[in-house]
């Protein structure tokens, strides 16, 4: 399959950070576009110079539920592409919109609009990442323009990766395998009970922190929203006997009332071994857990991340209580270390990590404007933009639906090492969620029942 394809109709761009920033090369070399195609509407300045050095039309104007509908009538018509790398842009109006104009959408993130995640604080489950995903999926239909929604390196890639994996997994198990598994009959039967999303980002400036600012090597504003103003999410294992207390569930996703920022469990990786990570909401905990559901069977998923030095620091801060005034992205050239992500599948002999290990020194050289970070959602946006212009018809569409092997061999130059390592680590004999859960000390709750209370489907199902 070759690398590049012509994509003659028009982009436009809504955002430009660290990804946005990165992405635009390979944009251009992959799909050979011309300057005058692409359109980067954006909040800031801060990315003038990288777009001006490509040739796109560069604006500055913040979209707003007021403004959008204008701004994007402005510049798409019948057969463009929608670009959706921002934060505070809601991904179901900007859908709404593109649906009946025929336009292709892709985000790597499910956003509501500006303060939708503290307006829901009244109503929690509304600010969850399972409600959000539960609103756009209502807007699929068939035969309507494709809708790629949440797809970068995680979510994205990895629910690629996670299908690779229990291939990998299958194939060490001597189980056998049809030519198209069912993924949830085959994770039954390979004994898997808890799979981590774990991801290490060592990646550092060497700069000190000011007071008051939120730094991170991808977007500052979207950490702080998922580990900060969201409570925790976990995709709810059939295997689990007791949940969190004060939890909801909302369909069979766990809502926990904790930040994301306030809870920590015990993960492995290839690179550290066992490592703790912040227990995050993420999109692909809800749609892995429901892909490898049977009815009877489903495993507990859960995004466990430890990020930068800097984020964790700012992460610490606000757990101190000292309030973020300013946020910023480190720059790209001034970083050092890797950032290591992948799909741990979890059984009662150990375990299989699958993932991407990229360096940021190997990301700069193969892709100018990028950390390791960026470029493995700038891998994840590349391959699904490459199989939404061949399949331009499909609604909205997540990872889970579309061509794994097609995406990863699109997306696999950018990866650094991708690879696959077994350890006979493991938290507990019953891989239950509460044997991974970290027990801070002097925390009010202590032992197993850390947080935990006997499960009452009727009364904790929103």
């Amino acid at each position: 399959m070759s690398n590049t394809s012509r994509f003659s109709n028009r982009i436009l761009m809504v955002g430009c950070g660290s990804v946005g920033q990165g992405l635009l090369p390979l944009l251009f070399q992959t799909f050979c576009l011309q300057p005058t195609q692409l359109t980067i509407i954006t909040a800031d300045e801060q990315s003038r110079d990288v777009a001006v050095r490509y040739g796109a039309h560069f604006i500055v104007e913040p979209l707003t539920p007021q403004n959008y509908s204008a701004l994007l009538n402005q510049h798409l018509a019948v057969g463009d592409l929608l670009l959706n790398l921002s934060v505070d842009v809601s991904s179901l109006a900007l859908i709404a919109w593109c649906k009946p104009r025929d336009v292709l959408y892709l985000d790597t993130c499910v956003e509501p609009w500006s303060g939708g995640y503290r307006s829901s604080q009244s109503v929690p489950h509304q600010n969850s990442n399972t409600w959000l995903r539960q609103q756009v999926l209502a807007l699929h239909s068939l035969d309507a323009p494709t809708a790629v929604i949440a797809h970068g390196m995680n979510p994205g890639l990895i629910s690629h990766l996670l299908k690779e994996a229990l291939l990998e997994l299958a194939r060490r198990k001597r189980v056998a395998l049809a030519p198209n598994p069912d993924w949830a009959t085959l994770a039954q039967t390979l004994g898997v009970s808890a799979i981590h999303v774990s991801e290490l980002d060592t990646q550092d400036d060497g700069q000190l922190l000011p007071c008051g600012e939120f730094a991170n090597t991808w977007s500052a504003h979207g950490l702080y929203s998922e580990a900060w103003l969201q409570g925790a999410e976990v995709g709810w294992g059939s295997h689990e006997i007791a949940i969190p207390q004060g939890a909801l569930m909302l369909e069979q996703t766990l809502l926990l009332p904790q930040s994301g920022a306030n809870l920590r469990m015990r993960t492995w990786l290839p690179t550290r071994g066992e490592q703790q990570g912040y227990l995050i909401t993420h999109h692909e905990v809800i749609s892995m857990a429901e892909l490898l559901s049977t009815g009877s069977y489903r495993p507990t998923v859960c995004y466990l991340y430890s990020p930068c030095p800097k984020a964790s620091q700012s992460l610490a801060l606000l757990r101190a209580g000292m309030a973020a005034h300013t946020f910023r992205v480190m720059d790209c050239n001034k970083v050092e270390g890797m950032d290591e992500v992948g799909v741990l599948l979890i059984h009662d002999k150990g375990a299989l990590w699958h993932g991407s290990t990229l360096y940021s020194d190997e990301a700069k050289r193969l892709v100018p404007h990028n950390s390791a970070t960026s470029l493995q959602v700038v891998a994840g946006i590349i391959g699904a933009m490459r199989w939404m212009i061949e399949h331009p018809r499909c609604g909205v569409v997540e990872a889970e639906q579309m061509d794994s092997a097609q995406i990863l061999a699109l997306a696999h130059p950018w990866l650094g090492e991708v690879k696959t390592v077994e350890t006979d680590w493991h938290a507990g004999r019953s891989l239950l969620f509460q044997e991974f859960l970290v027990i801070e000390e002097g925390a009010q709750t202590s032992g197993r029942g850390l947080y935990c209370a006997a499960i009452n489907a009727e009364e904790v199902n929103v």
